[in-house]
């Protein structure tokens, strides 16, 4: 079972991160899943278990909002409706950090802090743009798959070697199984 109280952390800690308040769910999602990413490259280990699946506009939290609900049930954020052009959005805001359990490391502030920065420099077109581009397993996946987002770090020419390696053993494999 995924840890609900890290996912919320998590989350709690990218609207802090982005002075304690983030417009949009797009962002959202996009900063916990480049979080995840930035973890990776820096730190043993994964940020969290909570999984990241495949929505329509990119990599998104699995039952992100159920996760909202509890965050707002809690006290730990409030949500609003604000103005994006001739649109409504939703906007997080950060009321309480005090979440029960272990502190998020050095080492995962710092990720979430450079996934903020991300997504805030980026209109939420260009953040689904840059995942449909970019991500390895989000093009791979079905709608609502969990997303193996791990391969997304590893450079296409080793991915593709690793790729035809693969295959070949596989055909190795079928070949002495034949015989």
């Amino acid at each position: 079972m995924p840890d609900t109280n890290r996912a919320m952390k998590i989350i709690a800690e990218i609207v802090r991160q982005a002075g304690g308040q983030l417009t949009g769910w797009t962002r959202l999602y996009k900063a916990f899943y480049f979080a995840h990413l930035y973890y990776a490259e820096t730190a043993p280990g994964y940020l969290s278990d909570w999984p990241i699946v495949k929505m329509p506009h990119g990599p998104g939290i699995d039952r992100g909002a159920e996760l909202i609900a509890e965050l707002k049930q809690g006290g730990i954020i409030s949500t609003d409706h604000v103005q994006e052009g001739p649109f409504q959005s939703v906007r997080f805001q950060l009321s309480r950090t005090d979440l029960p359990g272990e502190p998020l490391s050095d080492e995962a502030t710092d990720a979430i802090h450079q996934a903020v920065q991300l997504v805030q420099e980026k209109t939420a077109g260009d953040l689904s743009e840059m995942t449909h581009e970019f991500s390895r397993s989000w093009n791979s996946a079905q709608q609502g798959e969990e997303l193996n987002i791990y391969i997304d770090l590893i450079p296409e020419d080793e991915y593709d070697a690793r790729d035809k390696s693969l295959e070949s053993m596989k055909a190795a494999f079928e070949s002495a199984w034949e015989n």
